[in-house]
């Protein structure tokens, strides 16, 4: 039974900014009804229904967070490579770019944000094992969710190890997707992200440079040109044993 409120309210689509607008139009996606019918989709599907996917804010199907990363090399290639899609929480990248946590770094760089991503990348998998936070990280080191994973499983675990853990983890997810038929191709960003710069502030003038960044992480992940793991990376993991 539908509630009440009138289907259909916003044909011509809420001004933006218009608050009270928005509020009743998320009621009408709940419902499925009017134009909240059709943005029940998904930012991806339904700019896609339109004929226009570019304008979706999205990777693999999962839209952006509030960070712009043309002003931020490596959350760029975070948001690309995240096996779920435009998340912050598989790698915060943010952190030594903007915050100095745990230490400074520049944003504009790029030779350096395939390691510090696929290093991020991995201690996350690593720690959301555990089932914590993520404020949690800001706060305590690799070693200290070590002695908690050892505490819990009764298995000798130092910080490297957790990273391996982590590491593992992202390769089998990696590999989860290659067989949905998620690979290469999707890993990257909205064509306005990578083409069209920033037009002002600090960081004007400003695009991800994806291009820059693939060939190292690819290599560094121990993945063919095609960001498939190679067989070898797999063995040293024990995902396989031949």
């Amino acid at each position: 039974m539908e509630p009440p409120g009138k289907s259909g309210r916003f044909k011509g689509g809420p001004k933006f900014g218009a608050a009270e607008e928005m509020l009743g139009l998320i009621e009408d996606i709940a419902y499925g009804r009017g134009l909240g019918k059709e943005l029940a989709r998904g930012s991806r599907d339904l700019a896609l229904h339109y004929g226009v996917g570019e304008l979706a804010m999205q990777v693999k199907g999962l839209e952006l967070p509030a960070y712009d990363p043309r002003g931020l090399q490596g959350q760029g290639l975070s948001f690309a490579t995240s096996n779920r899609g435009g998340c912050h929480l598989r790698a915060y990248l943010v952190g030594p770019e903007v915050l100095g946590i745990p230490k400074m770094v520049d944003r504009y760089s790029t030779l350096d944000k395939p390691g510090l991503t696929i290093n991020a990348q991995n201690l996350n998998a690593g720690v959301d094992s555990l089932v914590l936070c993520r404020f949690v990280q800001f706060s305590l080191s690799d070693e200290y969710f070590a002695r908690m994973l050892e505490a819990v499983t009764g298995m000798p675990f130092k910080a490297m190890d957790l990273h391996k853990l982590g590491e593992r983890i992202w390769n089998l997810e990696r590999l989860y997707n290659l067989e949905a038929g998620i690979g290469a191709e999707q890993d990257t960003l909205p064509r306005r992200l990578l083409e069209e710069p920033i037009a002002e502030g600090p960081a004007e003038g400003q695009v991800v440079r994806l291009d820059e960044m693939f060939p190292l992480y690819y290599r560094a992940r121990g993945w063919d040109e095609g960001g498939r793991p190679e067989p070898e990376k797999l063995r040293q993991l024990g995902l396989i044993s031949h």
